[in-house]
């Protein structure tokens, strides 16, 4: 999925309920209530006294909402899974934009030697 379409229609909308806190959500810890977005990001954490939730901090970079609250273990390893999930699409994007970043640049010094425009002067080693 290219990154164009994640910011898609992004207009600042859900800018009003930016300081809404809401600990609970039947769409996933990853989803933001304020636009839908589905890049909702953890910004901090800790684990509570009794060690079977956490509290954590997340924001949505569309709308900049954000909000505090504290999930049981089943949540977090639902946002967990998400947040993997999107870093593997992340790095699998990265990989096509260079592998076309690289074809492109193979492309163009192809058409520059054809056309002579790179002579043996170009790799001349200066002082």
């Amino acid at each position: 999925m290219r990154i164009e379409r994640l910011f898609a229609g992004f207009d600042g909308a859900g800018m009003r309920d930016a300081g809404r806190s809401q600990t609970k959500t039947a769409i996933g810890l990853h989803v933001c209530p304020g636009c839908g977005s589905r890049l909702v990001q953890p910004t901090c954490w800790e684990q509570t006294a009794d060690r079977t939730h956490w509290r954590v901090w997340r924001r949505c970079p569309n709308c900049e909402w954000s909000c505090e609250g504290v999930h049981g273990e089943r949540e977090i390893d639902d946002f967990d899974e998400q947040l993997d999930l999107g870093t593997h699409e992340l790095a699998d994007e990265l990989k096509a934009l260079e592998h076309e970043n690289m074809e492109r640049m193979a492309d163009a010094f192809a058409t520059a030697l054809r056309s002579d425009l790179i002579t043996a002067e170009d790799f001349r080693y200066q002082l």
